[in-house]
């Protein structure tokens, strides 16, 4: 919850910065940099959440705990390449229909 509320300020706080024009004899920026100090935090936050979505993704998913008959409780893990309500799987398409037999027509053995 820390880093998130972090990266909340972090991103808050350039906005303003950012419509501030360079101070004179500044050097201009170098292309393919950030310019601004806002622009170098909006990239460092964004390099930050995809660190953290990567780690989230990391930690194994488990379903909810069931209580046996004999009062064991047991969390299973799931396997996240299954299909699930959170994680559909992806639509299968149709098998082609077979057509109707023609009357009178020869048949292979």
């Amino acid at each position: 919850m820390v880093p998130l509320l972090l990266a909340g300020a972090l991103w808050a706080v350039p906005a303003g910065a950012a419509d501030t024009p360079p101070p004179p004899g500044a050097t201009p920026p170098v292309p393919g940099t950030p310019g601004t100090p806002g622009e170098q935090a909006r990239q460092g936050v964004e390099l930050l959440m995809k660190a953290l979505e990567g780690w989230v993704r990391q930690v194994p998913m488990f379903a909810p705990p069931e209580v046996t008959p004999e009062g064991d409780i047991v969390i299973r893990r799931l396997d996240r390449s299954r299909p699930t309500p959170r994680n559909p799987a992806p639509a299968e398409p149709a098998p082609p229909k077979a057509e109707p037999p023609v009357p009178n027509a020869p048949t292979d053995l």
